[in-house]
């Protein structure tokens, strides 16, 4: 807070924070990777998957799940 107002670091600047501030992306990756800090911060939503994204989705989650040690960093 600077001034009684919530605000935010982004690079070298801080700006003032909105919390009807919206950001989106896209990508054409069908499975798309983030590094945890960005991953627990953002809504990730797939509107179309095919059978070969699903299955990657899936076996992610269980080797999440069963085998930690084996996902990639």
């Amino acid at each position: 807070k600077q001034a009684g107002m919530q605000c935010i670091r982004i690079g070298e600047n801080t700006v003032e924070y909105s919390n009807d501030f919206r950001f989106y992306i896209t990508t054409k990756l069908r499975n798309p990777h983030y590094m945890p800090e960005t991953a627990v911060k953002v809504s990730l939503l797939n509107f179309m998957i095919t059978p070969e994204g699903l299955t990657d989705q899936l076996l992610g989650i269980v080797v999440a799940k069963e085998r930690p040690e084996l996902e990639k960093g």
